[in-house]
Order: structure tokens, then C-alpha cells, then sequence
């Protein structure tokens, strides 16, 4: 017995291909030159010019022109309106609204930005310098005045602490206490006496420690110090003890509290 022969149809609407396009035009979805490719290839087929095509296909997404019908019953047409009887387009796809938007996306920015520049004229330098640090528009001046602020407060320190400002801290919170400057060359005597087989073969003594969970007390302006550990490993809990100690006798309340919410990726 022979099998059943069956055929599927397929049309296309002229209406799908008017609504899928508009919006990939004013959502951004798909370029430009991408949209009007789609239309003109829906257009094809007549002796119309290209040029004229491509006019078309503007007067498409501006809402003078659409398609129309299914081309599977020969009802497949382009529509064309005169002044006056564009279609209504959805307010996201009013192209002449557009500019209007903008105007006043502009006029609420200046006011925002306005209110901005009244508020910190209100605050101190630090304050400033802090705010600005919070977005990430720290300029050079808030860096080198940071820096300065930190060594002006190490300086000035004239509390005795438990320990040193510098040095190397084990996983398990031994402190190793070294002069600024030398962590490097205390990592490396550090590495020779205590692992002698593998030294030769270790180039950054530093880097190797804090990859094995050291971490680094140092500041290259001499400030206070700041923590510096691995980037795939958190602090351990004696560690941050250590640290918040650290902090909370030189009375840097903002960085001992810290400690308890960093956490390194991959911890």
C-alpha cells in the first residue's frame, strides 16, 4: 500500500514581517543595515527599482507604509499612506517623540546634576574625596591626598602597638615583622632557609607566599598599611583576627571593620 502524500503549506504575513521589524529598529536589536535587508528581500520579485525598495522600506519603519496580507492565499501586499494617514505607532516607536525624550532627559540630568554640585559644595575635602571614591572617579589630586592623609596618620601614631606597621602574616596569624621596603628580600631569606630544595626554582619568593595564603602588610607611600593576599583564596579566621586587631589599634575603624566582609573569589 502506498504511503499517504501530504503537503505543507507555509505564508508569510505581511503584518508579522511590519511588526518584527519595527521593533528591531527602535529596540536595537538587529542593525540597521540587517532590517532593511530583511525588508527589501520581502519586497523582491516586482520591476521596482532598488532605490525605490529601499525607500520602502524607511516608509515602513516610520510608520508610512506596511505590509500587508498572506502570501499563501496571493493576498501579500505593501500598503502606502499619504500625509495624514500614517499608522499609529506604539510610543517606543514614535521616531519623532525621540528628540522631544531627549530634551527632557537632558533637562532632568542638569537638575540632577545640579542638586550633585550643591551637595558637595556642603561637604569637606575628605568628604568629597570619599564620595568620589564610592563611584570610581577618584582624580590623580584624591590619590596623592589619600596617600598623603595615610602617612600623615602613620606618623602621627605615637600609641605602642602589638606589632610592627610592615611585614608578612602566616594563614595561621604569625606575624613576621619586617623594615618598609624589604618584604621582598625577607620573603626570598625566608624561602632559601625554610625550603632550600626548591628555592633555586622559585623566582618571586613573594608571589609564591601569598599564594600559598601569606599576606602582605605594606604601603608603597608608607601609610598605614593595607592587607594584600592571594586573589583566588580568602584570609583565613586568624588571619582577619590578626588584621582586625591590626586596624582597630591605630584606630582605623572603616578598615578593621572590613576585614570580616571581604571575601576572595573561588574561597
Amino acid at each position: 500500500m502506498a504511503g499517504e502524500k501530504r503537503t505543507l503549506s507555509f505564508g508569510i504575513t505581511g503584518e508579522f514581517i511590519t511588526q518584527i521589524t519595527r521593533e528591531w529598529f527602535y529596540s536595537g536589536e538587529k542593525s540597521i543595515g540587517k532590517i532593511m535587508e530583511i525588508l527589501a528581500d520581502s519586497m523582491t520579485g516586482t520591476d521596482t527599482p532598488e532605490a525605490q525598495i529601499r525607500r520602502y522600506a524607511e516608509d515602513i519603519l516610520m510608520g508610512r507604509a506596511a505590509l500587508k496580507g498572506n502570501t499563501a492565499d496571493g493576498t501579500y501586499h505593501l500598503e502606502t499612506y499619504g500625509a495624514g494617514e500614517e499608522e499609529e505607532l506604539p510610543g517606543n516607536m514614535n521616531i519623532w517623540k525621540i528628540p522631544w525624550s531627549k530634551k527632557v532627559l537632558k533637562s532632568q540630568l542638569d537638575r540632577m546634576t545640579e542638586r550633585f554640585n550643591v551637595a558637595m559644595e556642603h561637604l569637606s575635602e575628605s568628604e568629597q574625596r570619599a564620595v568620589r571614591k564610592e563611584l570610581g572617579e577618584e582624580t590623580d589630586e584624591d590619590g596623592w591626598q589619600a596617600r598623603l592623609d595615610s602617612l600623615i596618620t602613620r606618623m602621627m601614631d605615637k600609641k605602642e602597638h602589638t606589632t610592627g606597621d610592615f611585614g608578612w602574616l602566616e594563614p595561621n596569624g604569625t606575624f613576621h615583622e619586617v623594615e618598609w621596603g624589604e618584604h621582598q628580600d625577607w620573603a626570598n631569606k625566608y624561602v632559601e632557609e625554610n625550603y632550600p630544595d626548591r628555592s633555586e626554582d622559585i623566582f618571586d619568593a613573594g608571589g609564591w607566599l601569598t599564594d600559598r595564603g601569606w599576606v602582605l602588610l605594606h604601603n608603597p607611600s608608607q601609610g598605614i598599611a593595607f592587607a594584600t593576599g592571594s586573589l583566588v583564596r580568602d584570609m583565613t579566621k586568624a588571619q582577619k583576627e590578626f588584621l582586625y586587631d591590626y586596624y582597630t589599634e591605630r584606630d582605623c575603624k572603616k578598615e578593621a571593620n572590613e576585614i570580616w566582609k571581604e571575601q576572595k573569589c573561588g574561597a
